[in-house]
């Protein structure tokens, strides 16, 4: 075996360790099923700082603005809404609701912005956007482009203008937030099945893990009159293949998997890169989480040869490469790189960052367009609008699918998620 327990830190009995995230100038933090956020010491995993984020288990925790290395204020995602903190402080920036009170299942910052997804409730689930700048309200909301739980979202690391969201309903959306409609920001929607994840894996391609551990990866497509969308790469149900119970995540050149089979448990490192998964060369920790469900995996970019890990056992470990064998980077490209998804597209809208409403540059009356629901007349302009636009032939991978909601629709048991702590 190539790996040595380092460190250990129980968080008792009926308490999940659910989420790690690096705040490299002050610790590692770990989210709990007790809605506490603790701060953790890098070597001795001692708590340097606690804060009692919400009453109930947290859904998701995301460092504001992906600033890892000199930031200290994070977002929580919970029933009671969203709520930002700042570490040094220990006070709460901002508390965020939607007008449905929806519970909020996941987040994603980056590009001065945090996004928020909710959970299901009446028929559709919502996107909302907001500046760090201003939390008074939301920038921008999509609220008809999902019919159950968000349960992932991701800006584009280099181009602040893609926006993607994963969900229970089937789809990965990619959204163009210079266009002002939401069915026209809609740009591209993958039907591949119930997300568990979905991520960049570069500039222009897209993966997508289900909570039936399929996966799959997918082009970006363009704004071509004569687009002809790529063949994804489907790799379907990888539990055989990659010798495992479930998929953790995939993080840059490498994925996670684990095994929950009684006296079988394991964590699995496998090489991933080129779009290649190496499970040859896979490295294993038997035992790492005993029989327990393993949530997340980190391997911090200052001290590679540690990997930590934290899980349903209550544990956050810490485990010591005795080969040196995880050389990994810490995005999946360089992100630096300068990229436009849409050299030659038109901005349509202008997200009014530091205000609290967004402002079309030719007309100031629509401002309250993309603000408000607006009047029932409204209501139905954008409805027959919508009509028209399915009526002819989409060449962006766009489709339809109120019309198949239903079929689509699961029970809350057959949709249940893979690692929420109902």
């Amino acid at each position: 075996m190539s790996f040595n327990k380092y460190k250990c830190r129980y968080f008792e009995e009926n308490n999940w360790c659910l989420k790690l995230q690096p705040l490299y100038q002050h610790g590692l933090m770990t989210s709990i099923s007790d809605g506490s956020v603790h701060l953790l010491d890098w070597g001795n995993l001692k708590t340097i700082s606690s804060i009692q984020c919400h009453t109930t288990s947290i859904n998701d925790m995301k460092v504001i603005n992906s600033d890892f290395d000199t930031g200290a204020v994070f977002a929580t995602a919970a029933e009671d809404g969203v709520k930002v903190w700042d570490i040094r402080a220990r006070n709460n920036v901002a508390s965020l609701q939607n007008d449905k009170a929806s519970p909020f299942f996941s987040l994603d910052s980056r590009h001065n912005m945090l996004a928020c997804g909710t959970e299901l409730k009446d028929y559709d689930a919502e996107l909302h956007i907001y500046d760090i700048r201003n939390w008074t309200k939301p920038v921008r909301s999509f609220v008809d482009s999902h019919h159950d739980d968000i349960t992932d979202i991701k800006f584009h690391p280099c181009d602040s203008n893609l926006l993607m969201s994963g969900s229970t309903d089937g789809y990965v959306n990619i959204y163009d937030l210079t266009q002002d409609d939401e069915e026209d920001a809609l740009h591209q929607v993958i039907n591949f099945a119930s997300i568990h994840s979905c991520g960049w894996l570069g500039p222009k391609r897209i993966w997508s893990l289900s909570h039936m551990e399929t996966f799959g990866i997918h082009e970006l497509n363009d704004k071509s009159d004569e687009m002809i969308e790529p063949k994804p790469l489907e790799f379907g149900d990888v539990r055989d293949k990659w010798g495992c119970d479930y998929v953790i995540d995939i993080y840059p050149s490498f994925i996670a998997t684990g095994k929950t089979h009684e006296s079988q448990g394991e964590l699995k490192i496998i090489p991933f890169q080129n779009e290649q998964v190496d499970v040859s060369s896979a490295l294993v920790i038997p035992d790492a989480h005993g029989n327990e469900v393993i949530r997340d995996v980190l391997i911090p970019k200052n001290q590679t040869s540690l990997l930590y890990s934290c899980g349903e056992d209550g544990y956050v470990n810490v485990w010591k490469d005795t080969t040196n064998s995880l050389n990994v980077p810490h995005n999946f490209w360089d992100y630096t790189l300068p990229f436009t998804a849409f050299e030659n597209s038109v901005r349509e809208i202008e997200m009014d960052m530091g205000q609290e409403t967004m402002q079309h540059e030719s007309s100031s009356t629509s401002e309250q367009d993309s603000t408000s629901t607006g009047s029932d007349d409204e209501h139905k302009e954008k409805k027959d609008k919508k009509e028209k636009k399915h009526s002819k032939k989409n060449k962006h991978g766009k489709k339809d699918r109120k019309s198949d909601k239903k079929s689509k629709s699961k029970s809350k048991k057959e949709k249940e998620h893979r690692y929420k702590p109902y």
